[in-house]
């Protein structure tokens, strides 16, 4: 999931990983998953990938738009203060 959302540089949101075409799972005890990139504006202006925010669940469908809201917040304001 860190890939797809790396390359599309939007979050992924996925409720069973198990149905993710792909997965390749960091706990074996993650359900659930939520992916959010971290971008930058680099020093020629163009925006680039810096970071990624990878938050699994224990449980299917442990994520929310709410919980996607506040990560891509956080994941901005990453991006905006850091020297990177």
């Amino acid at each position: 999931m860190c890939g797809s959302a790396a390359a599309a540089r939007e979050t992924q949101l996925v409720d069973d990983v198990d149905a993710f075409p792909g997965h390749i799972a960091c706990d074996g005890d993650s359900r659930s998953e939520i992916v959010v990139p971290i971008v930058a504006a680099g020093d020629d202006g163009d925006d680039r990938l810096v970071a990624i925010i990878d938050v699994d669940c224990a449980v299917l469908a442990g994520f929310d738009e709410v919980d996607r809201l506040w990560l891509e917040k956080l994941a901005g304001l990453i991006g905006r203060s850091c020297d990177w």
